[in-house]
């Protein structure tokens, strides 16, 4: 494993680096709760309300289908981030920070299973809506680029499932950011008609190349033909 990166910068000033001994994976996080309350919080919850099913997400299965297979096989990771402010320019330092952690620590065989959970205790709880979602918004581009997602939890979340956009599926207990890899599930993500037109184009050229050689003969051609029409729409002007 390469070395983890430490810090990440603008110039000269540090807005976020990883808090030395938090990296941990879940099944050992249980010893740095003392430390670490919020990975409690956001262990509980994940147990509680993402691996289950809920009445209400429109579908069978758990909220997350891939967060019990991954903590079965012990590749999900906690670390916590030390900020030195809550702006943008510091929400997406750290999510850079996190996605370059990740990347150093999901070998070739743990990339599609693995997630790593960042955490953030120096993060007031009434900046945490504008630090998570604000944050999100300005990194997603670089994550899905690299053929990463991007999740944004916090308490106060509205933001909903595909399925059902009135079921809070980001609304954690601990302000969290989610890092893993692009999977062909994460399509319906990507193509959304309020996402900006530019970065819906950028976005399903990224997936296709790090996921259109996994999917059906059939499939790839459906989403060439997709890509096709969000640059038209995007070149004339209109609704894609």
């Amino acid at each position: 494993m390469r070395a983890a990166p430490m810090q990440s910068q603008s110039t000269s000033h540090v807005f976020a680096r990883i808090e030395p001994g938090s990296l941990t994976s879940a099944a050992d996080a249980a010893s740095l709760f003392h430390r670490f309350p919020t990975y409690q919080q956001g262990l509980t919850w994940l147990e509680q309300f993402v691996t289950r099913s809920h009445p209400d997400l429109g579908r069978p299965g758990a909220v997350c289908p891939r967060l019990a297979p991954a903590l079965r096989t012990d590749t999900v990771w906690l670390v916590a981030i030390a900020l030195t402010g809550a702006s943008p320019d510091h929400a997406v330092a750290a999510s850079k920070l996190l996605g370059h952690l990740f990347e150093n620590l999901a070998t070739q065989e743990q990339r599609q299973s693995a997630a790593l959970l960042g955490f953030f205790p120096d993060l007031a709880a009434p900046n945490a809506a504008t630090f998570i979602d604000g944050g999100h918004r300005l990194a997603r581009p670089w994550f899905v680029e690299r053929g990463l997602m991007l999740g944004e939890f916090h308490p106060t979340s509205t933001v909903g499932g595909v399925h059902n956009r009135n079921l809070p599926v980001m609304r954690c207990p601990a302000p969290m950011f989610a890092v893993r890899a692009i999977t062909p599930h994460d399509l319906m993500f990507l193509d959304q008609p309020e996402t900006p037109p530019a970065h819906r184009l950028a976005y399903l050229q990224a997936f296709d190349k790090h996921v259109g050689a996994r999917l059906s003969p059939t499939a790839r051609a459906g989403l060439h033909t997709r890509i096709g029409e969000v640059r038209a729409a995007l070149t004339s002007g209109g609704p894609s």
